[in-house]
């Protein structure tokens, strides 16, 4: 392979440029099967039906990169969704609503992190919990406004729709803007701070993030925060885009957010990832599954071909890390042998000494 062609194909060697072909791939088969998909109007318009998921993944793979993670995401979008609609629904403005939702998701994601923290439990199991106790105090939450869990609070101001439904610029819908300043802030957080070095470390090797003098309980705290805050805002972006606040609106969030943080590239183990890869995963995943209902499927049909994504990439990146290992180790060893074309070294016989006799 000449040196042109290698440095070509390098960018594909890394798992964001593998993502982009996949993508660039992706939009071609299914504009092949239906033109109207790749309607540039349309195709930027619909972003607005799947961004509010990437808001929830860029903040949880830092989670996963310090080796945790949040199964309890979804009952907070509900909360906060809720927590909204009712204070709205008794007299309060909108605006003090929004602040009394992310509150709520704030508070949520204390009670995540502290609880880690106290009790030294598998975060899963934790937040396996917290997901049941989230989703039950959003649906106690919603008898404060006199609505059953499955109806909506409507009524809710048009300043407060158009936020998820109206374009600042013109083209691009609004959740689409806020998705990229979200992302540009975490590249930031967790590629030009310390904070994000510190987590990464800290998923990678963790005694020797404590034997670094790093606050672990700290940093652990802030990236469970930092996921309920994405929550928070994915459940008030959800409420503007459907105008109504449901206690069961987050219900179908968790499968798709741990589907693109994964096929992202960011490790289940901790350590490893970019926020590069999960904001192209959110487009990856997002038209695979507005490609999938254009073709004509079901919604249960959907959500097995995600998982079936899942799973699949999920093996392609232990198979692919494995060789890249394999690999690795094979060229250590052959630097670290001599060639067998290298002439012998010629053996000095040892002189006599002096005065010795032959």
């Amino acid at each position: 392979m000449t040196d042109h062609l290698r440095s070509l194909l390098k960018p594909l060697a890394r798992w964001e440029g593998a993502l982009v072909l996949v993508l660039v791939l992706e939009l071609l088969v299914f504009g092949a099967l239906n033109p109207r998909f790749l309607d540039g109007p349309r195709l930027v318009g619909s972003t607005s039906d799947f961004v509010y998921l990437g808001i929830i993944a860029l903040p949880l793979a830092i989670v996963m990169m310090t080796g945790g993670i949040d199964i309890s995401v979804g009952s907070i979008v509900s909360l906060s969704a809720i927590v909204t609609g009712v204070t709205f629904a008794n007299g309060v403005g909108i605006w003090l609503a929004c602040a009394a939702g992310m509150a709520a998701a704030l508070a949520a994601g204390l009670v995540n992190g502290v609880a880690i923290l106290l009790t030294g439990a598998n975060p899963m199991v934790i937040t396996l919990g917290t997901q049941f106790l989230f989703a039950g105090l959003a649906v106690g939450i919603s008898g404060l406004a006199d609505v059953s869990s499955f109806e909506g609070i409507s009524g809710l101001p048009d300043a407060f729709v158009d936020i998820a439904n109206g374009r600042l610029v013109p083209g691009v819908p609004n959740p689409l803007l806020i998705f990229a300043l979200v992302a540009a802030v975490f590249t930031l957080l967790l590629h030009a701070t310390s904070f994000g070095r510190q987590a990464r470390l800290i998923g990678a090797n963790p005694r020797t993030a404590v034997y670094s003098g790093f606050s672990v309980p700290r940093i652990t705290l802030v990236a469970y925060l930092l996921t309920a805050a994405g929550s928070g805002v994915a459940g008030l972006l959800l409420t503007s885009y459907l105008a109504s606040a449901r206690a069961d609106i987050g219900g179908s969030v968790l499968l798709p957010v741990l589907t693109l943080v994964v096929i992202g590239g960011v490790s289940m183990f901790g350590g490893e990832g970019t926020i590069g890869g999960v904001v192209v995963a959110t487009f990856v995943i997002g038209f695979l599954q507005q490609g999938l209902r254009f073709a004509g499927m079901t919604e249960s049909q959907v959500a097995v071909a995600t998982g079936t994504a899942l799973v699949l990439v999920a093996s392609l990146r232990w198979w692919s890390s494995h060789l890249a290992e394999r690999l690795k180790n094979q060229r250590a060893r052959r630097r670290r042998t001599p060639s067998s074309s290298a002439p012998a070294a010629q053996v000095r016989e040892p002189e006599p000494l002096h005065g010795a006799t032959s």
